[in-house]
């Protein structure tokens, strides 16, 4: 087919959020949490990263149980001011997929349109975008809080598409989440590629159109 347009997930396809997130819980134990000789630091860790549930928790609800059970370095702090740091700092800690910006320079040489739909708070999701320098790439950007549809409901796809002028049977999805990426796009009507490497495959779902483990290999799809 002639490829119109890629449209692109954020978090963990062309931003690595587990990554983003080790890094801000690094400097979230270090200005909050009392630490003893007995902490293992890496285990710490571990436990964050399992309660984030790979950015899908609710963020006071996640904020609320560092609060109840990690030991603060301060008994008067609360969950708002843990709130505020996340929502001034994490979007610092933002890394870059390997191959992304090289992708996206990639596509739009060859004149495709570039979209980007992504479920999250309208200011996180923007923060990081601006932080990672990736705005300007792309012809459409779609966030649920603002839209009020999150993915995998199909109606955000055809929202992105509309606003791009593409025709489903001409676009790719890129995305790493088995339900609200894959399943979402095929839903719309899209081809689907599947960045794995981050979700576990549900095998109750139909196979995406591509797999890849890498972002580069999308030109040699694009390509055929």
């Amino acid at each position: 087919m002639t490829v119109e347009a890629v449209i692109f997930d954020l978090d963990n396809t062309l931003i690595n959020r587990k990554a983003a997130f080790q890094a801000y819980s690094e400097r979230f134990i270090d200005q909050f949490v009392e630490l003893s000789e007995q902490t293992d630091r890496a285990a710490l860790l571990d436990y964050m990263r399992e309660a984030d549930q790979d950015g899908y928790r609710h963020k006071r609800e996640l904020h609320e149980q560092f609060l109840q059970e990690l030991t603060m370095k301060y008994a008067e702090t609360t969950v708002d001011e843990l709130l505020q740091f996340w929502f001034a700092e994490f979007f610092k800690s933002t890394v870059l997929m390997q191959g992304a910006v090289e992708l996206l320079m990639a596509l739009r040489s060859q004149g495709i349109k570039l979209g980007l739909i992504t479920n999250g708070s309208v200011h996180t999701q923007n923060a990081k975008l601006d932080q990672a320098q990736l705005r300007d790439f792309f012809d459409v950007i779609v966030v649920s809080d603002e839209v009020q549809i999150k993915k995998p409901d199909q109606r955000i796809f055809e929202l992105a598409l509309e606003r791009l002028g593409a025709a489903a049977a001409r676009t790719w999805y890129v995305g790493d989440h088995p339900v609200n990426d894959i399943k979402g796009a095929r839903d719309a009507g899209l081809s689907a590629i599947w960045l794995s490497g981050f979700m576990e495959w549900d095998d109750t779902l139909e196979e995406p159109s591509a797999k890849i483990g890498s972002l580069l290999e999308i030109l040699d799809i694009v390509n055929r």
